[in-house]
């Protein structure tokens, strides 16, 4: 009797034990944190885009993505060309990290809305040089696919759908379950799920 209670606290002990590791597993920002210290060489630290309406950037990015304001100032400067002040304003969102891949939005002309860099036309001009793909993962893709469709601004390049690349090595396939879309200003944006673990 007194073996088998042994036995039994000794399992217990084992569990709570892989319990308390499993509470401190890195979270993947940790993970590439210890990975990629930020004193490294070099860390591809942020995409700032500059928009024509800030709101409209944010009703997609923070309202529909979920990305978390992390920096929103506005900056007052004399204007580098004109007798004016320049006001512009800078917003930083994180996904998970907030210093590694950072969104930046800037209008440069915050204070005067009827400035002509607002009218500027929006041009869609697709997988073609010169043009950058902004690329997120999601684990919940449909419920985020139904946040953005609607969004005012976004033209829709395709929905999700299933698609398959080369993994890593070559050796096999990874799934992916991808969106793709233009946001209010015209920049490519791909919202997709992986499938398959990398």
């Amino acid at each position: 009797m007194k073996i088998k209670n042994s036995l039994l606290i000794f399992l217990a002990l084992l569990f709570f034990q892989s319990v308390g590791y499993a509470e401190q597993k890195l979270t993947p920002s940790e993970v590439e944190s210890k990975e990629k210290p930020f004193d490294a060489e070099l860390i591809l630290r942020r995409q700032t885009l500059i928009v024509r309406d800030i709101e409209a950037s944010l009703a997609l990015y923070r309202d529909a993505l979920g990305m978390e304001v992390i920096y929103d100032q506005e900056i007052n400067r004399p204007h580098p060309s004109q007798d004016r002040t320049q006001k512009l304003r800078l917003i930083f969102l994180k996904a998970t990290h907030s210093f590694v891949g950072v969104l930046g939005l800037i209008d440069y002309e915050y204070g005067y809305p009827d400035h002509p860099a607002h009218q500027k036309p929006v041009r869609h001009e697709g997988f073609t040089p010169g043009n950058s793909i902004l690329i997120f993962n999601t684990t919940d893709l449909d419920a985020k696919w139904r946040s953005i469709v609607n969004k005012e601004g976004i033209k829709i390049i395709s929905p999700p759908k299933l698609t398959k690349y080369p993994s890593y090595d070559g050796e096999g396939v990874l799934r992916v379950k991808v969106s793709k879309f233009y946001d209010p200003d015209g920049f490519l944006v791909e919202l997709n799920q992986l499938l398959d673990p990398l």
